[in-house]
Parts: structure tokens; C-alpha cells; sequence
């Protein structure tokens, strides 16, 4: 995809080098970097399959563009499903259309030829997307209690999963975005508790932002400020200093707050540090951000810890039950919205339709 960044423009400014990379730099500017990495993915096993397939990727023939779509939705999956969604499929596409814009060709996917296969695999495609379960408060307690929070090296992972998970049901965030947080997105206030910038999202291409508040909780196993702070406490020791983290993690963590307490150890973190990192199985922690993966693999780890049955649930049961929740406890549309930033009413009306049939229904009134 650089390379196509790289070679794309008018041919009268071809010599204007210092120009040209002005104008890509811009272009490549107006996507999100998680964007330009699904878009450098997908390109990628395009231009792999072309290879091996004796085609041409830059500039692609609809024809073979077709061929390679057609390929992927006869895939199937062990029971007979389709193992790629119609919406993987349109992504893919995206990518593609982007690649050949971008290096100055026409967009493949734009064809009829290309337009009328992708219009009848989503025909034949009847699979309905799997609605992963919400995780409500009462769940994600005792999933809570069943982590691991003080022994050495287990503690180590058991706080990074906490806050993680902690900070996706209150925050109501996409997994995304939590595998992007830097330590100075988080800053505390001394009423609302924390103070989280996200600073790009699926919904916020332009990078404007979107500031939420985490508060503080009542019970310290549910309270994210205090979650945060245990685990910046961890970040903070010294790699390898085995003696100093087992100590650490002895600290009393289901019943004391530690929200309101003094934070050093913050300031000796780089603000643009990850704040949510793989750890090894030793208890190293890497200097690397988790990747969306993580999020969902540790949801789905712990509850089955827990006793849930994993395959209902998934990353999005963090968001999910969020609003969940707070349908069932009485808020409305937009008090979710300021939380989910959601932008229109009836995106969070599917949650009600979904997992809260009862909610503002007339069948309640009705004496059975």
C-alpha cells in the first residue's frame, strides 16, 4: 500500500518530488492508523493471492478481482458456514479500491462485473451475525472474583485483565480502542474519578476526540479508578524485580479503595507508553500495545473461569452489557449515548430490541 501511496500522482508534477510526497503525506494522513493497518492487511493477501495465482495486483482486472472474491465466499468453515461474513468480504473490497485510488487507477470494485458478484454473494450469504451475550454487572462480578490478583506471576496478569476489563464494560469502548490507550489518555479528577481521552475511533475519523469519565464505583472490584491505579502500580515496577512485585501484589485489592491515594508512580511512566500490554507467562510485561485480539481472548478466558459458556460471549459483550445494563437501570437514550458516543438514538434502540424486550413495552402493563 506505500508503495502505491508512493507512486500515485499527476504526471506534470512527477518532477515536483518534494510536492508529491507533501500530498501523499496529507492523504495518508486522513486515515486513522488503525485504518491504514487493516487497509496495508487486507492489500497485502490480495497482492499474496495474485502471486500466487500469476495475476497482475496493480492495476487489478475486475476479472481477477472477481475471481478472488468468489474464491473467499465458497470458503466454509467446519459446520458448513461461511468463513467470512458478508462484512469481512465489503472491508476487503474497501481496501482493495482504496489501494488502486490512491496510486491513480480506477477502483475495481466499481466495475458491474465486480458490483453484481458482491451483490449476489450477499444474497446467497442468509447466515445472521452472531449477537455475542451482553456481560451485565452481576456477571462481570463474579468473573471478578474468580481472577487471580496476588500471587506472583499470575497477579501480574490477573490486574492487567481486571482493569481491561473493567475499563471496556464502563467505558463501553470497542476493542480497538481499548488496545490503543497510551498512559496519558488516562488523567484523574479529583470528582469525576477518571478522565479518558480517546483520540481516534471508528466513529471519529478526523481525530477530534471524545472525552469520558470513568467514576469512581462504591465496591472496589468494580471501581475503575482503583483498578487503574493497581495496575499503573504494576507498570511501575522494575522489569524482572520479582521480590518488589510479589510484594506489591500481597496488597489488599478487593477491600480497600485506593482511588483517592496519592499516584507517583504515574509520573516515573511515559505518557505515550501503552497502557494495556501482552505479558509473558512469567510475568514480563512487554512495551508494546495488546492488539483487539487480547481483549476478546481475555473476556472469553476468564468468564469461562468464571463458569460462562465462552462462545456466547466476545469483546462487544463489554459494550453490549454496558448498555444493557443501563437500560435495565433506567437510563435513556441519550444518557448511553454520552457514554457509548453512539451518534444516533436508534444504534442503542438495537441493544434495547435485542436484550431488553421488556424495556418501555406494553406487555408489562398488561395483567397475566
Amino acid at each position: 500500500m506505500k508503495d502505491a501511496i508512493e507512486t500515485a500522482g499527476p504526471r506534470e508534477i512527477d518532477t515536483h518530488s518534494d510536492v508529491l510526497a507533501d500530498i501523499r503525506s496529507f492523504q495518508a494522513s486522513a486515515f486513522a492508523s488503525s485504518t491504514l493497518s487493516q487497509y496495508e492487511t487486507d492489500w497485502a493477501a490480495f497482492a499474496a493471492w495474485c502471486r500466487e495465482t500469476g495475476n497482475t495486483a496493480l492495476p487489478a482486472e475486475p476479472l481477477v478481482v472477481a475471481a478472488y472474491f468468489a474464491r473467499a465466499a465458497k470458503l466454509v468453515r467446519e459446520d458448513g458456514a461461511p468463513r467470512y461474513a458478508t462484512g469481512t468480504l465489503r472491508t476487503w473490497m474497501s481496501s482493495i479500491n482504496t489501494v488502486h485510488f490512491l496510486a491513480g487507477h480506477h477502483k475495481p470494485g466499481e466495475s458491474p462485473e465486480v458490483q453484481l458478484l458482491m451483490s449476489g454473494i450477499a444474497r446467497m450469504s442468509l447466515r445472521k451475525q452472531e449477537q455475542k451475550a451482553p456481560l451485565l454487572i452481576k456477571g462481570l462480578r463474579r468473573t471478578f472474583n474468580e481472577i487471580d490478583l496476588h500471587s506472583y506471576p499470575a497477579g501480574v496478569i490477573g490486574r492487567r485483565d481486571w482493569s481491561l476489563l473493567l475499563f471496556g464494560f464502563v467505558g463501553a469502548y470497542r476493542r480497538s480502542e481499548l488496545a490503543s490507550f497510551n498512559i496519558g489518555d488516562v488523567a484523574r479528577h479529583e470528582e469525576d474519578g477518571l478522565h479518558i481521552m480517546l483520540r481516534s475511533g471508528k466513529t471519529d475519523q478526523e481525530g477530534k476526540g471524545l472525552l469520558k469519565a470513568l467514576p469512581y464505583g462504591g465496591n472496589p472490584l468494580t471501581c475503575a479508578p482503583c483498578a487503574f491505579f493497581h495496575w499503573i502500580r504494576v507498570l511501575s515496577v522494575p522489569h524482572g524485580d520479582a521480590r518488589d512485585m510479589t510484594a506489591l501484589l500481597a496488597r489488599p485489592v478487593e477491600s480497600k479503595h485506593v482511588c483517592r491515594e496519592r499516584l507517583p508512580e504515574l509520573s516515573s511512566l511515559r505518557p505515550d507508553a501503552p497502557l494495556f500490554r501482552p505479558i509473558m507467562k512469567g510475568g514480563n510485561i512487554t512495551e508494546r500495545h495488546i492488539s483487539g485480539n487480547v481483549v476478546n481472548d481475555v473476556l472469553k478466558r476468564r468468564m469461562f473461569a468464571a463458569g460462562f459458556n465462552p462462545q456466547k460471549y466476545g469483546a462487544h459483550s463489554l459494550r453490549a452489557g454496558f448498555v444493557t445494563q443501563a437500560f435495565r437501570d433506567g437510563a435513556t437514550h441519550h444518557e448511553i449515548m454520552r457514554q457509548t458516543g453512539h451518534k444516533t438514538a436508534s444504534s442503542v434502540e438495537t441493544y434495547a430490541r435485542e436484550y431488553n424486550p421488556l424495556i418501555a413495552n406494553a406487555v408489562t402493563r398488561i395483567e397475566l
